[in-house]
């Protein structure tokens, strides 16, 4: 298993920027569970490149809220981002749900290329 320690400090998990999630590998899939609450699914961006799931999330500020008198004032509006690097997985074949403030990614692997064995024959 992993180092939480040098997981967390190699992955930047512990920065304000970004959350915190759990990846499940299933049979022919991952399930990669992030925590965004707060965050509607218009907020959300979802993609893939060079290997890397890469989730973030930007609330989308009205302008009236900036000029309110707040008494206290403690969640924050800051945008978050993750990557996990995956490698290689069927990018066309994803989905992904947002859930009491859980995001669920269902990300399939590829499936392997058939390899047909061929004869060779001797001259």
């Amino acid at each position: 298993m992993y180092n939480d320690f040098w997981y967390n400090v190699l992955n930047n998990v512990d920065n304000k920027e970004s959350f915190p999630i759990d990846v499940v590998m299933k049979d022919n899939m991952y399930e990669v569970y992030a925590n965004l609450p707060g965050f509607n699914k218009d907020e959300i961006s979802i993609n893939f490149e060079g290997g890397y799931l890469n989730i973030s999330a930007k609330h989308k500020l009205a302008e009236n809220k900036e000029h309110l008198n707040y008494l206290v004032k403690e969640r924050s509006l800051r945008s978050k981002k993750r990557s996990i690097y995956f490698g290689d997985l069927d990018e066309d074949h994803f989905k992904a749900k947002l859930e009491n403030g859980v995001l669920v990614i269902s990300i399939y692997l590829k499936k392997p290329e058939d390899k047909r064995k061929s004869t060779i024959s001797i001259e």
